[in-house]
């Protein structure tokens, strides 16, 4: 009787330590590698590209400025009549959530660089009460900004093409892109739709608290 009571205790205890474990490698949020955007609930190599482009400031903004830091992409334009302000009615959520931290931002792609310079990306940030501290509004050269819509964020819905130039492209996406402190993506949203919104800030929130 006694050897039996060891044997279920050490069955019951090496169980919980197999789930205990599993449940340890499972990440909280998955990994996105690839234009379908699969979730994968492994950790993944894919990472935002390298990129030299400038905020609505003018001061330079690069990959390694966000490393570390836990931010959420879009892509926009000022001249956005419909989509673009609801997505930036749904953010100003995510810039209260934010405001104060070093650890976290928005960053807004323009789509039109062409157009949207860093004067009138400040203009339309001021107009829109957007922080320059949280949320980077974002220009430069077209050819990056596709680069990272296409091949890093898949923001494209497979719609950009490789082949062609930038300036012969449109992109225009409700996606919100969640990434963590590694440059990896996490999470994918549509940011005209306060519950998508929601989900956002609540993933946002398990991200914060991974260091």
């Amino acid at each position: 009787m006694i050897r039996l009571m060891v044997f279920i205790s050490a069955t019951v205890i090496g169980g919980a330590a197999m789930m205990m474990e599993t449940a340890a490698t499972v990440p909280a949020l998955p990994y996105y590698d690839s234009a379908d955007l699969t979730p994968r609930w492994h950790d993944v190599s894919h990472r935002i590209a390298d990129f030299d482009l400038v905020t609505q400031t003018g001061e330079p903004l690069r990959r390694a400025d966000l490393i570390g830091v836990v931010h959420v992409a879009t892509f926009i334009y000022t001249r956005c009549a419909n989509v673009c302000p609801a997505m930036v009615t749904q953010l100003s959520k995510v810039q209260r959530a934010i405001q104060g931290r070093g650890d976290a931002a928005i960053v807004a792609f323009t789509v039109t660089p062409q157009y949207d310079t860093p004067q009138a990306l400040a203009a339309f940030g001021e107009q829109r009460r957007i922080a320059p501290a949280s949320w980077k509004l974002v220009t430069g050269d077209p050819e990056q900004i596709y680069a990272l819509a296409r091949a890093s964020y898949f923001a494209d819905d497979g719609r950009l093409d490789a082949t062609k130039p930038a300036v012969e492209q449109f992109l225009h996406t409700e996606k919100a892109l969640l990434v963590d402190r590694e440059g990896k993506l996490r999470g994918v949203y549509n940011a005209t739709l306060p519950h998508e919104i929601d989900k956002l800030l609540t993933d946002l929130d398990v991200l914060l608290r991974v260091r």
